[in-house]
């Protein structure tokens, strides 16, 4: 009643298992294989490619915390202007929120920037307002003077317009 299997059955049976299973884990690896290939660069439709080191950055740290506190300082009076202008009920560039940039000019002169997004306050609640879909730059021209920033002009606002950079950069 127990016959047992005979060599030739068995590897008949093993032959079989092989033939079905070992092209499903080749096919596993391959898969595998594919999603370890590259890191998305640019031959890969994943953005530019970029070969070596990020740019250095041209100012020291002390000379950034001076930027920084002078962009602080020159900007209190056009923070007080913004709030005063939400609490009348007129758009506003919410400057608390700000994002701040700058640009080196070349021979110590430095482009800083708050940029921010306009409001226009609600007439229900005017401590909170709704984005106008508009975005502001306070813009700042400085000049390095030994270990402190000095304005070289005064500081004038800038429309920001999104829109028009992301064309720019796609005809690039």
């Amino acid at each position: 009643m127990t016959d047992k299997p005979s060599p030739c059955r068995i590897f008949a049976i093993a032959l079989l298992l092989t033939a079905f299973l070992g092209p499903a884990s080749a096919n596993a690896i391959e898969v595998k294989k594919e999603l370890n290939v590259g890191g998305g660069g640019a031959e890969r439709g994943g953005g530019p490619a970029q070969s070596g080191p990020a740019p250095k950055n041209p100012l020291s740290q002390p000379q950034q915390k001076a930027l920084f506190d002078a962009v602080a300082n020159d900007s209190d009076q056009f923070l007080a202007q913004e709030s005063e202008k939400k609490s009348s009920g007129q758009p506003y560039v919410d400057l608390e929120k700000a994002a701040f940039s700058y640009m080196p000019k070349g021979s110590g002169a430095v482009e800083a920037k708050l940029t921010g997004t306009e409001y226009k306050p609600r007439k229900s609640d005017p401590t909170k307002g709704t984005p106008t879909g508009k975005k502001k730059a306070l813009v700042f021209d400085y000049k390095f003077e030994g270990t402190k920033f000095s304005s070289s002009e005064p500081p004038k606002w800038e429309d920001v317009d999104a829109g028009s950079d992301k064309q720019n950069a796609a005809k690039k």
